[in-house]
């Protein structure tokens, strides 16, 4: 699910000897070495996991349980030990569904002196769904706060000299340019937060021109309304059975159309040129201020409580020491599930081979390989549920996890490979922020592969998928991806355009060589952090170690 950076923004819930690229070495599809990636299990799993009998996955389903039960099956036949719940492989995670009871979600109404008026939903705005009420919303004064941003770095505080208790926080989408592309990514996935510490009721999202060049689409602010209208979202449930949240006083939010968000800065003290101006500057900064005017918001969703379990095998470590320290694997198991899909046919089944049946099938294919020739370290296998529904399996393991807390010390991460041509080089998103980083240097080098810079550091991808749940709790991560060498770029925006999320994300995509080639380098990595004399830790000093808090080394 990484590639797309808003998909999750439309519910906007409110609350060993091949070495050559793409050589083929027949007997590394036949029964192959103990220490060797094999293309038979790869497809073999990917071929179950994408089959229409598992009916696209979609947590909660008959068909991500038959998928868990099959995950379960094979950690139990590799000897792997059940490290969910009550002896089993199962960690089951309660969770609330939510989704729009209206067609467009909710309204949006304006008053006071030069409110925009006449404005009409999925026109002019969305209204997000509520995980925590099935019916609400909130009528609040509103206060311009610019990014949001409170960066204790360099003292940057928008909301300095600001009251937003109570209040309606109108914000741009984003971060400024002068922080680097990950610590950006994390501050505009955490406005919401910010502005709820300090007493927000609810939050409206400018759509600035910024905000529009990240959808790579004709009209961005249509296609979040069309995703909004059709999507679902989840949270999972805390033991008093209340909704987690991250930002808990939000009553009622958001997105404008950017000919609304314009409209709205009439005879403002800041105008929308301002704003644009200062999105593109360096510094991004500009005055907040209460904008004499008041936002009601309505809206109406639909719950339905369900239970969906992450799969979780473990492989003991054999080190009387490292043993109790744990490195966990993980790649989402969901995807989409069944919908209908009448522009392309009688198929409604999303099968999700690519997305992320392959990386499920490559964190059993390493799990094979280690049993084999167990590490120093404790290995834990977690195939993830609901991370379509935004990182909420791996949210909830890392803050729940079954293994002692604090023992959890690397998460290594798989997301949709997209493994249809000869790839020649990797990139291994955050290894360079930790004493990791020799590790995956060494096994992207024995693969005769490159080790590549984020070629789309604008996307901010290290933030955007399961690790991201981990590294929160302060542990290093590693997410390892395809580069754009070799016809890459071309391979995997063709993929993008044609198949992701699609019915089309089927088995017969995959090149299994090229995945059997992928497995190698996970396991190498897997290898060598289990078996790594120091314990895995951030750099002394790195932006997500100071911000959670995580262990460092010099």
């Amino acid at each position: 699910m990484r590639k797309v950076l808003l998909a999750g923004l439309a519910v906007f819930v409110v609350a060993g000897c091949d070495n050559l690229p793409g050589g083929k070495a027949g007997h590394h599809g036949g029964e192959g070495h103990a220490s060797t990636a094999n293309a038979n299990r790869l497809e073999a799993d990917v071929r179950y996991l994408a089959d229409d009998l598992l009916e696209g996955r979609e947590a909660g389903t008959r068909g991500y349980d038959l998928a868990a039960k099959y995950v379960a099956e094979r950690y139990r036949s590799m000897g792997l030990k059940p490290g969910g719940g009550d002896g089993t492989y199962f960690q089951n995670v309660p969770m609330r569904e939510v989704k729009n009871a209206l067609e467009n979600g909710g309204t949006i109404t304006f008053s006071g002196a030069g409110a925009p008026q006449g404005i009409k939903p999925a026109v002019d705005y969305f209204v997000g769904s509520s995980s925590q009420v099935t019916e609400g919303g909130v009528e609040a004064p509103m206060v311009f706060v610019g990014y949001g941003l409170v960066d204790d770095e360099t003292g940057r505080d928008d909301f300095e000299g600001l009251d937003v208790e109570g209040k309606v926080v109108v914000y741009m989408f984003g971060a400024p340019k002068y922080l680097n592309t990950e610590a950006r990514a994390h501050y505009r996935a955490t406005t919401l937060k910010r502005a709820s510490e300090r007493g927000a009721v609810g939050a409206l999202v400018l759509f600035t021109p910024a905000l529009s060049e990240l959808i790579p689409v004709p009209d961005p602010f249509a296609y979040l309304v069309s995703l909004q209208k059709n999507d679902t979202g989840m949270s999972w449930l805390q033991e008093d059975g209340t909704p987690f949240t991250s930002a808990p006083t939000i009553k009622g939010g958001g997105f404008l159309s950017p000919a609304l968000s314009e409209r709205l800065f009439e005879n403002q003290p800041v105008s929308w040129a301002d704003i644009v101006a200062a999105e593109t500057s360096e510094n991004g900064e500009i005055a907040g201020f209460d904008m004499g005017m008041t936002a009601k918001i309505t809206h109406k969703s639909e719950h339905r409580e369900l239970a969906s379990p992450n799969v979780i095998g473990i492989l003991p470590g054999t080190d009387p020491k490292l043993k109790d320290e744990y490195v966990v694997l993980t790649a989402h198991l969901d995807h989409e599930g069944i919908k209908p899909t009448p522009e392309e046919g009688d198929d409604e089944i999303y099968n999700g081979a690519m997305d992320n049946a392959s990386g499920t099938a490559s964190i059993l294919e390493v799990a094979h390989l280690l049993a084999h020739n167990p590490p120093k370290r404790s290995v834990m296998f977690v195939a993830l549920t609901a991370e379509e529904k935004g990182l909420v399996g791996s949210d909830y393991n890392a803050r729940n996890p079954t293994v002692p807390a604090g023992k959890v010390v690397a998460n290594i991460n798989l997301d949709m490979p997209i493994l249809t041509w000869p790839f020649t080089d990797v990139v291994a998103f955050g290894a360079e922020r930790s004493n990791m980083y020799p590790i995956v240097e060494a096994a992207v080098e024995k693969a005769g592969l490159t080790l590549s810079p984020d070629p789309q550091p604008e996307q901010g991808f290290f933030v955007r998928s399961d690790q991201y749940s981990y590294v929160k709790q302060g542990v290093p991560a590693v997410y390892l991806d395809l580069g754009f060498g070799n016809g890459g770029e071309e391979a995997q925006t063709a993929f993008q355009k044609d198949h992701y999320h699609k019915v089309s994300d089927e088995a017969d995509l995959i090149d299994y060589e090229q995945m059997r080639r992928f497995a190698q380098v996970n396991y190498e990595i897997a290898k060598g952090v289990a078996n790594m004399d120091e314990t895995p830790a951030w750099k002394d000093g790195d932006f997500f170690a100071r911000i959670f808090n995580g262990r460092t080394v010099e």
